[in-house]
């Protein structure tokens, strides 16, 4: 039976945690990593509708996208609806994760389903809103060993670059080393100083893969004390949002569009002189990206809810805004999250869960 580190670390190849805003309380909530499962439940939110729900399920894990502790607890006194949360989840030994910014940000994630469901084309991220931490690795090895250890590295999360993942520079070179009395060189004698061909790889990865990406290293080297460093290097941008092309269209006919892709009721905000043809997508509350979507060249923004300044501002600057809904712009992506873990994890059962109609914040 699979546990929950292992859970945690298929969630992290789906929606890594790198690329989640810096003080985004996401990951493990309620539980422990060494407890074992067999059922998760996904879910948008973690209410006790749903809790209930899950309980009848034989749930032992929630994957949420809202985080049920967003703030610290002080106590779990009272009957409030997060701390009566919670107690059920405690009680009933249901662990709880949650993935919010970062699989918002993550390839294939919340926003990249919501641009595929409105039949966007050419999709791409602007903003760069979100910045993470990398770091390098460089270590010295026998040629015959580079393969091995640049799986063994990959195989952590070293080397991703985009939409590319192994990547890896590496050249010739020369070590010398003198073993000693202790030592157990794989080349050459204690006491003896040696002069061997090598390979320097360079790998980079997340700050937050330091431990395993070290962990790895020293498992698969071959030598019994290798050289290695690792140090920061310049942050990498990532971004929230998405951006994609339809065929042109009045605004008008565009938000009976969005409606009927996603299942909404939607409220549209502006009247361009012209039609719709690029449209910026954010799940949740967005209606912030509106200056950054106009900027990239966006004829509408597509969110889940919009603030009355905003909607004002964007209006005035042209650019129209489709308030959509919270629900009706992530739930599709939590419906992606359900097939991405089915798949990811093979040896567990997964249920989305979907609340009944005017509950939960589902019109």
């Amino acid at each position: 039976m699979p546990t929950i580190e292992e859970l945690l670390d298929a969630l992290e190849e789906i929606a890594p945690t790198h690329l989640a805003f810096p003080d985004d309380p996401i990951g493990l909530q309620i539980g422990r990593k060494s407890d074992p499962f067999s059922r998760c439940a996904v879910t948008l939110d973690v209410t006790q509708e749903m809790l209930d729900w899950a309980i009848g399920e034989g749930v032992q894990a929630v994957i949420a996208h809202h985080s049920l502790i967003y703030n610290p607890l002080r106590d779990l006194a009272g009957d409030g609806m997060q701390v009566q949360c919670v107690r059920v989840a405690m009680s009933n030994s249901i662990a709880i994760a949650a993935a919010h910014t970062n699989w918002d940000a993550a390839p294939g994630g919340v926003n990249d389903t919501l641009a595929n469901a409105l039949g966007l084309t050419d999709i791409t991220s602007f903003g760069g809103d979100i910045r993470g931490q990398e770091c390098k690795l460089v270590t010295f090895l026998p040629e015959d060993s580079l393969d091995e250890v640049l799986d063994a590295l990959a195989g952590v999360g070293a080397g991703v670059i985009g939409l590319y993942k192994r990547c890896a520079f590496h050249g010739e070179g020369l070590g010398t080393f003198e073993p000693q009395p202790g030592a157990q060189p794989v080349t050459g004698e204690v006491g003896k100083r040696e002069t061997v061909p090598e390979r320097r790889l360079e790998m980079r990865f997340p700050n937050h893969r330091s431990r395993a990406v070290e962990s790895a290293l020293l498992d698969a080297h071959p030598y019994d004390q290798p050289a290695y460093d690792i140090w920061d290097v310049a942050t990498e941008a990532h971004s929230l949002p998405r951006m994609g092309s339809l065929s042109p269209m009045p605004f008008s006919e565009f938000v009976v569009h969005v409606d009927r892709s996603i299942g909404s009721r939607s409220r549209g905000f502006g009247g361009p002189s012209g039609k719709v043809g690029r449209v910026a997508v954010v799940g949740g509350s967005g209606g912030r990206y509106w200056s950054a979507a106009r900027a990239a060249g966006a004829d509408a923004l597509v969110t889940g809810e919009v603030r009355h300044h905003e909607a004002v501002e964007a209006a005035e600057s042209g650019l129209c805004l489709v308030e959509a809904g919270h629900y009706h712009t992530e739930q599709p992506g939590m419906a992606e999250m359900h097939r991405r873990l089915v798949s990811q994890m093979p040896g567990a059962s997964f249920v989305l869960f979907e609340p009944v109609p005017g509950h939960c914040g589902r019109p």
